[in-house]
């Protein structure tokens, strides 16, 4: 026998979260549950780690209420309804930092936090940017945009954080990818534009 989903329970909703009982049966027969969160908004996430034909990567930092502190990120967003993940990634990198991906290559993907939510996130790799200006919406305003060097880039992070500044966990194991996958080829600038 194997582990199946037999019910789930609202037990709290409001605009964009719900949290739920899970209830499942294991691979013992044993009725067991489960408390998570869902997003009522959809749970495919995109997030883009934009690099620049300099070499720089594009990191924004935002004020992030559930930990009541600025944030380093990457661009990230929900994927609208009925929205393919390449779109929401070159949609995401337009509207958060202002640049046009030429290219889009998808690295990686999976659950963010399997034991709280249903949430799947998509990674990519923006190359061939283009600025084409950032919107203008609340969201957007209030997102710093960062160009730094992919050389330099893990110093600066550090020093981000001894400001009190945090840093999303995913931010240095992207970083470190990219490094890697780019770096086979004499130099990162080279690199970028056979990507």
């Amino acid at each position: 026998m194997r582990d199946k989903i037999v019910g789930i329970e609202t037990i709290a909703e409001r605009k964009f979260l719900k949290m739920v009982g899970i209830y499942w049966q294991d691979r013992e027969g044993n009725l067991r549950e489960w408390e998570a969160i869902r997003r009522t908004t959809g749970a495919e996430i995109v997030s883009v780690i934009p690099v620049t034909d300099n070499g720089e990567v594009i990191l924004i930092e935002q004020f992030r209420p559930p930990v009541g502190k600025m944030v380093i990120e990457f661009p990230a967003g929900l994927c609208d309804q009925d929205e393919i993940f390449e779109e929401a990634a070159v949609r995401e990198t337009r509207e958060e930092i202002g640049y046009q991906a030429g290219k889009i290559r998808k690295l990686f993907a999976g659950p963010v936090s399997a034991g709280l939510s249903h949430e799947f996130l998509t990674v990519f790799l923006a190359t061939n940017l283009k600025f084409v200006g950032k919107e203008d919406g609340q969201e957007e305003r209030e997102i710093t945009v960062y160009e730094i060097s992919l050389k330099e880039v893990d110093e600066w992070l550090d020093s981000k954080e001894k400001r009190g500044v945090l840093v999303d966990v995913k931010i240095k194991a992207y970083i470190s990818y990219v490094k890697n996958i780019l770096a086979p080829q004499h130099s990162i600038s080279i690199a970028l534009k056979n990507i």
